[in-house]
């Protein structure tokens, strides 16, 4: 998703299909001087229990840098970047790489061509501040669990996750969130939005 400037790949983490990687922009001209860092940290893969375990690592590394980027106007840190790009994986681990992204404060992004399914979507959420661009695509459907080999009985109802979905949101856009999801029973398709559906109806700060 990006088109100009200069990156230094600081870490690049992979782990069976997750892939994560903690990028620095090495020309930034947001931040106050030239020895501060402007970084990003970008995930591709299943949302499992390796998913939270090492973002947390790598957002503890960025935030408590004494050359954090900061803004040369207000003085104040820039939240930190996450650009997600999954089909999904635990919800249990969405939930709470959602949370560790809400205690953080971070901006959860969708870039363009990206999609963020399932568990990602429920992650997504937790950003402070939340955004698309492009044809970025989030999919939401019902948590399910296997009655066979073949076959998923989905939940009827989730506390949990209406919980979390109006904590994460506000009580009116949280719950006609959660009725959409718990409306679309399936694996591999859902309650489908790209960027103009996602701010109509509440998911996106900017």
């Amino acid at each position: 998703s990006f088109t100009s400037g200069k990156y230094e790949i600081i870490s690049d983490i992979e782990v069976s299909n997750l892939k994560i990687r903690h990028v620095r922009k090495t020309d930034s001209t947001n931040c106050e001087n030239s020895s501060q860092h402007d970084d990003h940290i970008e995930m591709s893969g299943p949302i499992n229990p390796d998913t939270p375990f090492i973002i947390k690592r790598l957002l503890n590394k960025i935030k408590d840098s004494p050359n954090r980027c900061k803004s040369p106007v207000t003085g104040n840190r820039y939240a930190i970047h996450i650009y997600m790009n999954s089909g999904g994986g635990y919800l249990e681990d969405g939930y709470e790489l959602g949370n560790l992204f809400r205690d953080v404060r971070v901006n959860t992004v969708v870039a363009s061509d990206s999609e963020c399914y399932s568990s990602c979507a429920t992650a997504f959420l937790g950003g402070y501040f939340r955004e698309m661009t492009g044809e970025g695509k989030l999919m939401f459907h019902a948590p399910y669990s296997y009655s066979s080999r073949y076959d998923i009985a989905c939940a009827r109802t989730d506390t949990q996750l209406r919980d979390y979905m109006k904590n994460m949101l506000n009580e009116t856009d949280g719950e006609f969130l959660y009725k959409r999801t718990m409306s679309y029973c399936s694996q591999s398709s859902g309650w489908s939005l790209n960027k103009d559906a996602a701010e109509i109806f509440g998911l996106l700060t900017q």
